[in-house]
């Protein structure tokens, strides 16, 4: 039995043995596939590696006062304009004793559009509405009259009063209309519509020396604008309780002033230079600038309208008696 057990042991040896270089082998072959797997890819020369890709370089956008745009025709008195909505641009002058509208609906410029009606000076003009737009003018009888475009024009309607200047207008909500205008003392007046009934006309304080400006930055506020008879610019602001103290904001002024406005701590005024030119002021909320030319060969009041911050589009006459447009908005710039 004990030579069988041996016999035996010695061929389990040598099964053994041959398993263990059959392993031996696999595992080195396996080994060499893995090692010849890992082996990396070698790279390009560094002339033909790709350059590394550039970052696109930012468009900055600047706003930027543009050059006069002509839109022709021939007027005799400043313009006026209102706004109901982005890009929305509605333009009123006088051309002879008619009053002329020219709409711009956000691409194009429409035709002029006679409204009739003899008037004297610069209409003025205010959206309190999407759609909506109230005209004030001084009639040829020298009281104030209104007309209104509510999806079409309602005609004129007299509202009384001894006018000596043009009117202005402001509003700060949909039912509400602030005018303004110098009356026959030189004085500021007011009138005022609350979508019932329109007030009587409340004497203000100033010597007028010729046509207000007003604007509205805000629900309950309200700001004029006026030349003094000594040539002073002056400031009359409504805090939503009481009118305050006349503000004044310099001398050097010899034409009227418009004013428009993007928000409750934006004011922007322009008026006509002594050389024909348009000059530009504005206040952030804290401070005012200086005077600052735009742009020449103007030979009335401008007129103005913000519809969006940082955008403004001003109006004027130019030599000709033509149409002149400028804007203040955003510019792409490298």
């Amino acid at each position: 039995m004990l030579p069988h057990m041996i016999n035996n042991h010695h061929r389990w040896s040598l099964l053994a043995i041959l398993g263990s270089v059959v392993l031996l082998l696999a595992g080195t072959g396996l080994f060499l596939i893995v090692r010849y797997d890992a082996r990396p890819t070698p790279s390009l020369p560094a002339s033909q590696e790709p350059p590394p890709a550039l970052p696109p370089t930012p468009l900055e956008t600047v706003p930027q006062w543009s050059d006069w745009n002509d839109l022709g025709g021939s007027f005799n008195a400043g313009p006026s304009v209102a706004s109901w909505s982005a890009g929305r641009l509605d333009v009123f002058a006088r051309a002879g004793q008619s009053m002329l509208h020219r709409a711009y609906d956000g691409s194009k410029w429409h035709p002029p559009e006679d409204l009739g009606s003899a008037i004297l000076g610069g209409p003025a003009a205010v959206s309190r509405g999407p759609d909506r737009i109230d005209i004030f003018v001084r009639g040829a009888d020298n009281q104030l009259w209104q007309q209104k475009w509510n999806g079409g024009w309602m005609g004129y309607f007299p509202l009384g009063g001894l006018l000596t200047s043009g009117p202005a207008v402001s509003s700060w909500a949909p039912n509400q209309l602030d005018v303004f205008a110098r009356g026959s003392d030189n004085a500021l007046y007011h009138k005022s519509w609350n979508g019932i009934a329109w007030s009587e006309y409340q004497r203000l304080s100033g010597n007028l020396e010729g046509a207000p400006a007003a604007v509205s930055r805000g629900p309950n506020m309200i700001d004029v604008f006026f030349r003094g008879r000594d040539n002073h610019l002056y400031q009359k602001s409504f805090d939503g309780s009481m009118w305050q103290n006349l503000v004044d904001l310099g001398s050097g002024l010899h034409s009227d002033i418009a004013v428009s406005t993007w928000g409750p701590d934006r004011l922007d005024l322009f008026r006509k230079g002594d050389d024909n030119t348009l000059e530009h002021r504005s206040w952030d909320g804290t401070r005012w600038t200086g005077w600052v030319t735009i742009g020449s060969g103007i030979i009335d009041t401008p007129a103005a309208v913000s519809w969006g911050p940082d955008r403004i589009d001003v109006f004027a006459l130019g030599a000709n008696g033509q149409l002149l447009h400028k804007r203040f908005g955003p510019v792409r710039t490298s």
